[in-house]
């Protein structure tokens, strides 16, 4: 088999992309809908906390041991690609852009809705290829994730 394309610190620089655009993006709402600052400005935290978990586990130098298998790895590598190319990755690194396109509430949430859904299938993809350890780290942020996710479909209840 083929080596996988995607090297452990690029998926990890890629999560670290990935968390610092969906802060801005929460962050910018935080501005435009201060009756929700609160919530966003909450958000932005918990980006911003596994912005730094990701450059904590980029920068040990040498990912924790693998214990995915080889198919694991390749069929990762390959939904990751998959990902990039239909414009998901690069959608996901938009955020700021993405809170200047929505004028309304409503329009906001479903822009959330999306960027968390996007980042927890990368995030599943990501941990298939990983070690053990680096996959409970993952596991542990698309908790947190997914925590989002019900928070932001429950605004426009």
């Amino acid at each position: 088999m083929s080596k996988p394309r995607y090297t452990i610190p690029i998926l990890f620089e890629m999560a670290i992309a990935i968390e610092e655009s969906a802060q801005d993006f929460y962050t910018a709402l935080a501005g435009k809908f201060p009756k929700h600052e609160t919530l966003f400005r909450q958000l932005a935290r918990d980006e911003e906390s596994h912005s730094k978990r990701y450059t904590q586990l980029l920068s040990r130098g040498k990912a924790a041991e693998i214990s995915s298998t080889e198919e694991e790895r390749m069929l990762a590598d390959h939904n990751i690609k998959v990902l990039e190319d239909s414009g998901v990755v690069r959608d996901l690194r938009r955020g700021a852009e993405r809170a200047r396109e929505v004028s309304e509430l409503k329009s906001a949430v479903e822009a959330a809705v999306q960027l968390e859904k996007d980042t927890v299938l990368f995030y599943y993809d990501l941990a298939m290829g990983l070690g053990k350890e680096d996959r409970e780290e993952v596991y542990k942020i698309i908790r947190v994730e997914h925590s989002h996710l019900y928070k932001v479909q429950n605004l426009t209840l």
